[in-house]
């Protein structure tokens, strides 16, 4: 049994990581809400873009841009989301999952990734798949800086053929306690949900001014949409696993603290009853000694 000191050492011990990650919950409590805010503002433009694309899917195979090409899926160019830190859960773990799973399921085809957040660079880089880009430490307000050099990589792969098909995995969110990983193919758009979705619908658009004209500042945007969506809805996921799992941890360091006070008194009052016993021994012998005498 561990004696008092050493009790009182590890409460104290305990009660500091129980500050910390009550601190670090607070910390995600308000991050979140401000990723909650940034997603709220997010998803009625990325819908809306993607409705425009499905009302102009029926046009698609008769519209000349780089980025509707159909070939041969050869090579794939795969994005993943994850965070810079950990201390949140199972938000990488999962993400890294999915990767994981799409790499097997395409393991005919050549995969190249391009990975945002170093959870998924350290993860990748001991293994043999190839990494084109790679995008630490995104800002927390999202900049469009970010969103345009993902969007780039994308655009320039896709065009000088190095991807053949480009998918999304990023986490989405529904409320702090669920989560999960999402994989939409980003391109081409001929074959992706954009056009699948449209497949029966309502008659072809007519286009003012050119279809071409219209889709050459269009496919940016819309790729730009959805990769900040990616990033909102994994920003806000990340800091409700982690509000969800320091709040699980200061709970934990809570029972233990009460465990330890608990065996702290018990060894006390065992300590406190030895001396007693101690003292009661030694005043029986002198008291027999004497009365020998």
């Amino acid at each position: 049994m561990l004696g008092t000191k050493e009790i009182k050492r590890r409460i104290r011990s305990v009660i500091s990581i129980q500050q910390i990650t009550r601190a670090m919950e607070m910390i995600a409590v308000s991050r979140l809400k401000k990723a909650e805010e940034r997603l709220r503002s997010a998803r009625p433009y990325a819908e809306k873009i993607q409705e425009l694309m499905e009302i102009l899917g029926p046009s698609l195979p008769k519209i000349d841009h780089p980025l509707l090409a159909k070939r041969e899926v050869k090579r794939i160019g795969l994005v993943l989301i994850t965070a810079d830190k950990g201390l949140c859960g199972g938000y990488n773990a999962n993400a890294l999952g999915q990767a994981n799973r799409f790499i097997q399921e395409h393991r005919d085809q050549e995969v190249r990734l391009i990975l945002v957040g170093r959870k998924g660079h350290d993860s990748f880089r001991r293994k043999t798949y190839p990494i084109d880009h790679t995008l630490l430490q995104v800002s927390k307000e999202i900049t469009l800086q970010e969103v345009k050099e993902i969007s780039g990589v994308i655009i320039k792969g896709f065009g000088e053929k190095r991807y053949d098909e480009v998918d999304l995995i990023y986490t989405r969110f529904q409320s702090a306690i669920h989560t999960r990983p999402v994989t939409l193919k980003l391109l081409p758009l001929e074959g992706s949900e954009v056009a699948k979705k449209r497949e029966g619908g309502k008659r072809e658009p007519i286009f003012e001014p050119a279809a071409d004209e219209i889709m050459a500042l269009l496919l940016p945007a819309y790729l730009e949409a959805q990769i900040y969506r990616g990033l909102v809805e994994s920003a806000a996921s990340e800091q409700g696993a982690r509000m969800v799992s320091m709040k699980s941890a200061t709970e934990n360091a809570e029972e233990m603290i009460s465990s330890l006070t608990l065996s702290y008194n018990k060894a006390r009052q065992a300590s406190i009853t030895k001396e007693l016993l101690e003292v009661t021994t030694g005043a029986d012998a002198l008291k027999y000694a004497k009365e020998k005498q």
